[in-house]
């Protein structure tokens, strides 16, 4: 299984494509697509479609649902949370607060990764920062993936 491949690998950053969470694990790698284009990217990268947190003990650092709401309440009314590159001040709470995530995640591993009896997936850090994935269906979906950029290969969850 490929979530083995994680154990001991730094954590490197986290982005979103419109509400995806993109958790990158690994060293910087580039690959080219398919239309011949360089991407820069980690080693590994996991892709959720569901709910997810990144929490410290009982405190919640940063949670799926950030994404759709507004960093500052004074937004115009027509605020859309899928603009990504905005001011702090027109962003979401995941796009200022992935800031601090990532400088407190600097230098952090991934120290144990496995799945609870209800099949959710926990990614714990050297750090102590516990990374959660809920699974938010009785009905078997995909919820999230796992792709290892250098071998090509994509793990579906």
């Amino acid at each position: 299984m490929l979530l083995s491949k994680l154990i001991n690998k730094k954590f490197n950053c986290i982005s979103r494509a419109i509400d995806m969470l993109c958790l990158f694990i690994g060293e910087d790698y580039t690959f080219v697509s398919e239309r011949g284009k360089n991407i820069d990217v980690a080693e590994y990268s996991l892709h959720f479609q569901t709910q997810w947190r990144f929490r410290e003990k009982e405190t919640i650092l940063l949670a799926s649902r950030d994404i759709y709401i507004p960093y500052n309440e004074d937004v115009p009314d027509d605020w859309d949370f899928d603009v990504i590159g905005r001011p702090d001040d027109l962003s979401s709470v995941f796009d200022v607060q992935k800031k601090f995530i990532e400088q407190k995640m600097q230098g952090a591993y991934v120290a144990k990764c496995y799945f609870t009896e209800s099949k959710d997936l926990v990614v714990e850090f050297s750090n102590g920062i516990i990374f959660e994935q809920f699974t938010p269906t009785s009905k078997s979906d995909e919820e999230w993936r796992l792709i290892d950029y250098k071998l090509n290969q994509h793990e579906i969850f």
